[in-house]
């Protein structure tokens, strides 16, 4: 039985999360496995994982000597890990695990798996952004024996823009137990969450982040309220939920702050925090809106998908266009126009707004909430090609080979 090492950042919530976690679970059986954890933080795992979890603890640091101990601290304790396991296989989710998975190379295959655009991350700035984009990242991931991508945009640009050979670049879309997902979907809302679907209703998921670009959903469902009376509910928490819960008074718009209110109260926005079962608020919403300036693979996005409601999305970096399967679209130019598909639409960038870009965004809104519901094969038909048996059977075919 082979020995496989998957190294992560951290637990808990996150889409590099949920995949490493579930991952590490579902190859277990067939391989010996072994989950690490680099940072030192983030030990509670909403997700199934392995049995075999390894928390690398570094001493803190306040300065750069003490982030260089750290990271000397890690790279010993992996080269240990790797030698006293006698890793085969070791996995990296992210790129500081990457760059540790590729500095402790032995005798091991190293792949590295890559969950979100390089070249569109705006985080990736300034000086630093300059090093990482033209030394590290392609330095390192040139190293790599495989380079597995989550989407194959983000294949593509590591190929055009960083050099990877397409002979080390493999495309292995993230995976889903759909039976689970549509189990958990079935969930009853409780009453006071019940009384939010009074009327119709728009859901988002994720980080409160300024990738998400939820500023300008907040904007776009101003502009719904004269075509619809709708309500948004957004899933999740984040470090900006204090500006656009401002941002949503300043428009005008009544906000329900979840977490405080506790139940019900007539209002136009939900911010409802954590959820640990998102899908049975996708199966009682209306429409699900992805405003992202960029993404990798949008877990959420997919799973909307499952959960059998309509999707309307930026045509960010990268996923939406290959997850809704539109053809047809010039590489790394976002649509600037609808691109309507039966399930859901393409829609310019929110990332910069003005008055146009609104309105598109409203009207096309405002159609898939009138719109019959699509009929459940359309939705199958694009969600079959995730199924966990066959992303599974990818991700065993790179370590097996």
């Amino acid at each position: 039985m082979k020995s496989v090492l998957l190294l992560g950042s951290e637990l808990g919530i996150g889409g590099a999360q949920r995949s490493i976690s579930l991952l590490s679970h579902y190859l277990e059986g067939d391989y010996d496995v072994t989950l690490c954890v680099l940072s030192g933080k983030g030990r509670d795992n909403i997700f199934k994982a392995s049995e075999k979890v390894i928390f690398i603890d570094p001493p803190e640091h306040s300065n750069i000597f003490g982030k260089i101990k750290s990271w000397l601290y890690r790279l010993k304790a992996i080269k240990k890990i790797k030698r006293d396991n006698d890793i085969d296989v070791c996995i990296s989710f992210l790129e500081g695990p990457d760059y540790v998975n590729v500095l402790t190379k032995g005798k091991e295959k190293v792949v590295i798996s890559i969950r979100g655009s390089k070249m569109f991350d705006r985080e990736i700035r300034g000086l630093m952004g300059v090093i990482r984009k033209k030394l590290l990242i392609p330095f390192f991931y040139r190293k790599a024996d495989e380079v597995v991508c989550v989407s194959k945009g983000l294949s593509d640009e590591l190929h055009k823009y960083f050099g990877i050979k397409e002979n080390r670049l493999k495309t292995i879309y993230n995976f889903y137990d759909i039976e689970d997902i549509l189990q958990k979907s079935k969930e009853p809302l409780t009453e006071e969450e019940a009384k939010i679907f009074s009327k119709p209703v728009v859901v988002t998921s994720g980080r409160l982040h300024q990738a998400k670009c939820y500023d300008s959903l907040i904007k776009v469902m101003k502009q719904l309220e004269q075509k619809v009376d709708a309500r948004l509910v957004i899933l999740g928490d984040g470090e900006l939920k204090a500006s656009l819960i401002k941002l949503a008074k300043d428009l005008g718009l009544k906000v329900c702050d979840w977490e405080v209110e506790k139940k019900y109260k007539e209002a136009d926005i939900y911010f409802m925090g954590f959820q640990s079962n998102v899908f049975k608020f996708y199966k009682n919403s209306n429409l699900f809106a992805l405003t992202s300036a960029y993404e990798g693979f949008p877990n959420v996005f997919a799973e909307a998908l499952i959960c059998h409601i309509p999707v309307v999305s930026t045509d960010c970096h990268t996923g939406p266009r290959e997850i809704l399967n539109v053809q047809g679209l010039l590489p790394y130019v976002p649509t600037e126009i609808v691109r309507r598909t039966a399930v859901g639409s393409l829609l310019p960038m929110l990332d910069t707004v003005d008055e146009h870009k609104l309105l598109v965004w409203a009207d096309e809104m405002h159609f898939w909430l009138r719109a019959q519901k699509p009929a459940a094969h359309a939705f199958d038909g694009l969600t079959s090609r995730f199924t966990k048996a066959a992303m599974l059977q990818q991700w065993k075919e790179v370590i097996d080979n």
